[in-house]
């Protein structure tokens, strides 16, 4: 089989299955025939990338993800997706590993906020992620203004994200008055796959499940018509 694209997933298994169901039901398909062939990778076992990233620990994740970046090697994968904002701090040495090209997901959330307009944006996601300002990094690219949750704010984003790896919670009323909050000033960026199974759906705010998934049908040429 020549597959079209690979999938670096199990960030978590969840996440990684919302962002296939959104590719099925959005690519431009009357028969099975018509999918992308994919190959998806769930590695749930790799370090936690949080984790990693506050404790120094990066070798770590690098040495467990190259075993992924060489399967998709063996099998001339030419495009690769890795559904998990917080791993995209390691993205310039995952692209080193792979043959493929990998979708920067950040890059492309920030383009798309851009093209709704927005000047500001502000991004719901990890301690790692907003530790490392990834988004502030590619926003100057974008001409955007990145702003965060208080502390407070931040930490019930960060428990509600575990709540749904550990106990597979879907509901959060006080995820609500997140988005009531700062919808009125900016785009709210879902900046963590985990907050994608929440099935978030209103104005002014970014699923970056969403566009990874609308990059992957496009580069595929599946997009619907």
């Amino acid at each position: 089989m020549n597959y079209e694209l690979g999938i670096v997933g199990g960030m978590g298994p969840l996440a990684t299955s919302v962002l296939f169901d959104y590719i099925v039901r959005h690519t431009a398909a009357t028969k099975d025939q018509d999918h992308i062939n994919a190959l998806i990778l769930n590695h749930s076992t790799l370090p936690d990338r949080t984790d990693v990233i506050l404790h120094g620990k990066d070798e770590d994740f690098l040495d467990a993800v190259k075993g992924d970046f060489d399967i998709l090697n063996d099998l001339n994968v030419p495009l690769i997706a890795f559904p998990c904002n917080t791993g995209h701090y390691f993205f310039d040495a995952m692209s080193k590993m792979a043959k493929g090209k990998i979708i920067n997901m950040i890059d492309e959330t920030l383009a798309r906020c851009k093209e709704m307009g927005a000047k500001s944006v502000a991004v719901f996601a990890t301690e790692g992620t907003r530790a490392t300002k990834l988004y502030d990094h590619y926003a100057t690219f974008h001409d955007l203004w990145v702003i965060y949750p208080t502390a407070e704010e931040q930490a019930t984003i960060t428990r509600i994200i575990y709540d749904v790896k550990e106990l597979g919670k879907t509901r959060f009323p006080e995820m609500d008055a997140l988005l009531d909050k700062y919808t009125e000033d900016a785009v709210v960026i879902l900046a963590c796959t985990e907050l994608s199974t929440l099935g978030i759906e209103r104005e002014h705010v970014v699923d970056t499940t969403q566009v990874l998934g609308d990059a992957i049908i496009k580069r595929c040429g599946r997009e619907r018509m």
